[in-house]
Order: structure tokens, then C-alpha cells, then sequence
């Protein structure tokens, strides 16, 4: 009988910290819903992965390996070729384990292929669902064209390609392992130029798959007031700066992610080694919040195409509106006292009273002096 529900996760064995860690976060979540995990790796340690074993309970759970050299071999290639290969420069050959889940369809309803860097703020069993809906496929609809990642592929050069960090698989794909040879028989093919969200988005369009785009609801941005907006269900810290334990804001602002890490250590896991790698104050993020810049955003649209000017004051209204809608919900949220209560902005206000009141005092000795030297017919120059 096939599992209703497996999760494909992946990571090198020095990020084992980061599987082990979203193990607890899943099975905290969505635990009752989640049948079988696949866990592809390239060497974890037996400790890391009896700890796993310990976390997932009663669920079944099964490590693959996945090498370099195993990648390679897929591909044809050897270790020779790797500086031909430049997706391995950027990424590792883990960018390509999520295609591993056509392996195990054969098993499995729907697998769910999440990236090592996200955090679940909620349980997504509702994915498994998008098989009864008869979908091959759920993902990100990005906003990169194809042709940054296939130049050679002309027909589809004005279809945007698909983020592949969150990624549903059912088993209404016919023939899994002929998508399987696919992926690398156009990777092989284009090895200069192409990556894995080129490559899944260019199967999608060649055999015309039935792909449900999952949103930002799966693909939440590690700002704070943009996440909630998005309504996610999931934090992607993608970025190789911006991740959950090496970026200190992004650390600060998901503290959920930190208190998994520590159960996971708790347990005797392995330790991320390499510490803080960006203080990130996500200033554009922050600006972009700010009221007065929604409205002058809206002005600079508007003078860009005039067929928007009569519209103006509404588009003005319905963004005071929104912005209102988020503030309430954001200052809610992160409960942040009144500013008032604040010592040092009530002892900035003592001071700047002091001094408003200097100004007034010398003000008027000036208009007093001013006053006398007319009496007595001194011309005063202002």
C-alpha cells in the first residue's frame, strides 16, 4: 500500500544540523500528517542519523545517499568536468537531489521537497491535496524569464520560470523516471548555462504538466511585516547571507528556528561551526514599509503612464488603507510598548523642551533689546 504523504529533504553532511533541525520543526507541525521522510545526504554521521531516527518516532524514515560522485556519474561526467559545471561553482550537486523524488513515486502519493533553509510556521498537509485536484506538480511561479537559464530554447524564451525551493510531486506524473532522465539528459546538454529551476520549469512546459503555482504563501520572506502580508506558511531564509544561523536579524526575527536548533543539540546533534556570517538590517525592506514611500511610489507609476493619473486618488486611498490594515497587525504582533514609555525618549523630551524654552527666552531678550535701540533711534539690522 503507497504512503499518502512523504517529505524529501536534502543537505551536505556538514549542514546535517539544518535536516535535523527541520525534522523537529515538521514533526512539531504536522507531525499526525507526514507518512515517510527521504532524507538525501552525502555523509552524515551514524550519530546524526539515529538522532533523526529518534526525532521522526514511529514514522518511517530513509537516508539515500546522494554524492558528488554519485551526481556525476548520473550525469556522465567526472571529476575532471567539474569546472565545466557551472552550477557546482554557486550551488552544490544538492541542487539537483530534489529530482530524486521521481524515484519514489512509485511508493508514495505526493512527496513534498522542501529546501534546508525554510521554516514551517504552520503545517502544509493541504499540498497532498493538489493530487485530488489531479495536478502533476506544485511551485513558485518566479519572475525570471527562461531565457536567463535556457538561452537555447526559443519557443519558451517569454515563460518565467519556476522557484523549485518548495516543490509537490504526485504520483499522476507519468512515467517519474522518464522526467527523471529528462532533467539530466538537458542538463548534460547545457551544462554551460543551466540550473535546476530552468531545468524543472523547461520539463513542466515540454510535456505540458499540470502545475499548481503554490504563491508566496510557500516562499515567505524572512522580513517580518512582508511575511505576514504573504500570510505564509513557510519562511524561506534563501540567500547564502540571510539564513536562520548565520544571519543575526534573520536569527532575531524567526526565534522559533533557534529553539528547534537547540532541541536538536539538546539531543546531541552535530553544531553549525562557522558562526555569524551578516548582521543584515534589511534596509530596503524597511523603507519600502514606510507610508510616505507606498504613496510616492504610486506618483512615480502614475508619471510613467498618465492613463493612471485620474485613478490617483484612489490608488492613494486603497495603499493608506493597506498600509493601516498591516501596521495594526504588525504592532500586534511584535508587541512593542508605546513609544512613551520609553526612558530615553521621555529624557529626549525633557531635553528638547529645555531647549525649545532657551530659544524662546533668548527670542525675547532679542526682541527686547531690538525695542529699546528703536527708542533711541539706533537702526537695527536683522
Amino acid at each position: 500500500m503507497k504512503h499518502k504523504l512523504g517529505i524529501l529533504l536534502a543537505a551536505t553532511k556538514n549542514s546535517s544540523f539544518t535536516i535535523g533541525t527541520l525534522l523537529i520543526n515538521i514533526m512539531d507541525v504536522m507531525s499526525k500528517e507526514v507518512d515517510v521522510f527521504y532524507i538525501l545526504h552525502d555523509g552524515f554521521s551514524l550519530n546524526d542519523q539515529n538522532i533523526m531516527k529518534k526525532i521522526v518516532k514511529n514514522k518511517t524514515i530513509k537516508f539515500i545517499p546522494f554524492t558528488q560522485e554519485d551526481f556525476l556519474a548520473t550525469l556522465s561526467k567526472n571529476q575532471n568536468d567539474i569546472n565545466n559545471l557551472f552550477f557546482l561553482k554557486r550551488w552544490t550537486h544538492m541542487a539537483f537531489a530534489r529530482f530524486e523524488a521521481f524515484k519514489f513515486l512509485d511508493e508514495c502519493e505526493s512527496i513534498i521537497y522542501l529546501d534546508f533553509d525554510v521554516l514551517l510556521l504552520k503545517s502544509i498537509d493541504e499540498l497532498s491535496k493538489l493530487r485530488a485536484r489531479k495536478y502533476h506538480f506544485g511551485a513558485r511561479l518566479g519572475k525570471t524569464l527562461l531565457l536567463e537559464s535556457l538561452p537555447v530554447k526559443k519557443e519558451h524564451h517569454q515563460n518565467r520560470t519556476y522557484l523549485t525551493g518548495i516543490l509537490v510531486f504526485t504520483d499522476l506524473i507519468p512515467n517519474p523516471l522518464k522526467c527523471y532522465q529528462f532533467i539530466y539528459k538537458h542538463l548534460n546538454e547545457n551544462i554551460q548555462n543551466l540550473n535546476d529551476q530552468g531545468l524543472f520549469t523547461l520539463l513542466v512546459l515540454e510535456h505540458k504538466f499540470k502545475i499548481k503555482d503554490l504563491k508566496d504563501t510557500y516562499n515567505g520572506n524572512i522580513d517580518y511585516r512582508t511575511n505576514l502580508s504573504q500570510k505564509a506558511s513557510i519562511t524561506h531564509a534563501e540567500g547564502s547571507n540571510n539564513r536562520f544561523w548565520n544571519n543575526a536579524l534573520c536569527n532575531q526575527t524567526w526565534p522559533k528556528w533557534q529553539e528547534y536548533y537547540e532541541k536538536w543539540l539538546q539531543l546531541g546533534g552535530s553544531r553549525y561551526l562557522d558562526g555569524i556570517k551578516a548582521i543584515n538590517t534589511q534596509a530596503k525592506a524597511r523603507i519600502r514599509y514606510h507610508l510616505s514611500y507606498k504613496l510616492g511610489y504610486a506618483f512615480i507609476e502614475c508619471a510613467k503612464n498618465k492613463k493612471k493619473i485620474p485613478l490617483l486618488p484612489f490608488t492613494l486611498l486603497k495603499i493608506y488603507y493597506r498600509h493601516n490594515k498591516l501596521a495594526k497587525q504588525y504592532q500586534k504582533d511584535i508587541k512593542i510598548k508605546p513609544i512613551l514609555s520609553f526612558h530615553l525618549y521621555q529624557a529626549m523630551m525633557i531635553i528638547k523642551a529645555r531647549v525649545l524654552k532657551i530659544k524662546i527666552l533668548i527670542l525675547i531678550k532679542s526682541d527686547k533689546l531690538s525695542l529699546r535701540l528703536k527708542k533711541i533711534g539706533t537702526k537695527v539690522v536683522m
